[in-house]
Parts: structure tokens; sequence; C-alpha cells
């Protein structure tokens, strides 16, 4: 039952997308120090639910003590990266960026 309730929270919702096979990985670079909860509940919500969906892509969370801007970065297989600050958005906001430039 527990474990129903978890895969159904994975399955839907925001972020729960398969990404363009041109996305070769994802970094999401957020400081220990910085206060940024968009980002952080991006992190802990969104983000799980694009690895499930999407799990042969890389991704990495960069959590640097010294601070730092938060940003999310796209790379892709033709060794493009695009890079954006996440500071003061709201997780939604990031999820449907990223899903707007790797969908």
């Amino acid at each position: 039952m527990r474990i129903e309730r978890i895969l159904s929270k994975l399955d839907t919702g925001l972020g729960a997308t398969t990404l363009s096979p041109s996305v070769k990985s994802l970094t999401l670079t957020l400081s220990q120090r910085t206060r940024a909860p968009g980002a952080r509940h991006f992190w802990r919500e969104n983000l799980r639910r694009i690895q499930y969906a999407n799990p042969n892509l890389p991704i990495e969370v960069v959590y640097p003590r010294e601070p730092c801007m938060p940003k999310l970065e796209i790379k892709f297989s033709n060794s493009a990266v695009d890079s954006f600050s996440i500071s003061g958005m709201r997780s939604d906001e990031i999820c449907r960026k990223l899903l707007e430039k790797a969908t």
C-alpha cells in the first residue's frame, strides 16, 4: 500500500515526463548556505519525478559549502550546454522552464 502511494506520486505530477533523447545530463547546483526554497523543493519533489521518468539520464546535484547562486545546467548530446539561474524561482517555474528547454 505504501509503495503504491510512493510510485503513484512519482508517476504523476509536474516533472513526470520523458525528456528529449538529445539531453545528455542535468546538473543542479545549490549552495548549503543560500536560501533558495524553490530550488530545494524542486530538488526534493520534481527532480525525483524527472529521474524516475528518465532512469538512464545522469543527474548530478552539486552542493558546495560556499555561497553561490542556484542554477540548473542541461547538457545536450551535441555538446551544447544550457545553464540558467533558478534563484528566486518557485519549484513549478523551474520545472516548467526545464521541460520547455529539454522536451
